[in-house]
C-alpha cells in the first residue's frame, strides 16, 4: 500500500474532507476506510489485511447502493456505524466481491477495539456526505473525493 494514498481537502467550511486513490476500485475502497479512521485517529503505521489475526476481530460487512460513487459515502458510513456503536477500529481491509456498477460490495474488515491511550481522538466525524462526491479513472489510477459532516 502507497504512503500518500490519500489527502486532507481544506477548502470546505464547517466539515472534513479527503482525496483519496488506488490502482483499481477495491484499493481505493479500503484506502477510503483507511482515510475516514486516520483523519479520526492515529493508526499504526502498518495497516493491512495481511496482519496477524491474533486479537484482531474480524467483520465481514455487507453494502448495497445505487452505485459509484455514492457506494463509498455508504461504506463509510457503515464503517462509522460499527466505530460508534461496537467501538470496531479496522485495521485491515479486504473486498471480497464487488459489483463493477457498485451497486454492491462485501468486505471483509480486521480491527480491534477502540482504546483512547493506544488510538487517540483527532476529528469527531457523524457521517460521509454526498456533497462533492465524485470517483473517476485518471491514468490508470482512481481517484475520489469524499466530505465528511463534523
Amino acid at each position: 500500500m502507497e504512503k500518500n494514498f490519500y489527502e486532507p481537502v481544506y477548502d470546505i467550511t464547517a466539515d472534513a474532507g479527503v482525496k483519496v486513490w488506488g490502482k483499481s476500485l477495491e484499493e481505493l475502497i479500503c484506502n477510503s476506510i483507511r482515510a475516514l479512521m486516520s483523519e479520526m485517529l492515529t493508526l499504526p503505521s502498518e495497516y493491512s489485511i495481511k496482519q496477524t489475526s491474533d486479537g484482531l476481530k474480524e467483520i465481514v460487512l455487507e453494502v448495497e447502493s445505487v452505485g459509484f460513487p455514492y457506494l463509498l459515502a455508504d461504506i463509510l458510513n457503515k464503517v462509522l456505524y460499527l466505530f460508534d456503536v461496537k467501538k470496531f477500529v479496522p485495521l485491515g481491509c479486504e473486498v471480497l466481491e464487488l459489483k463493477p456498477t457498485g451497486e454492491y460490495v462485501k468486505l471483509r474488515l480486521l480491527g480491534e477495539t477502540y482504546d483512547p491511550q493506544k488510538h487517540g481522538k483527532k476529528l469527531l466525524i457523524k457521517a460521509a456526505t454526498y456533497h462533492r462526491l465524485y470517483l473517476e479513472e485518471k491514468d490508470g489510477k482512481y481517484e475520489a473525493q469524499i466530505i465528511f459532516d463534523i
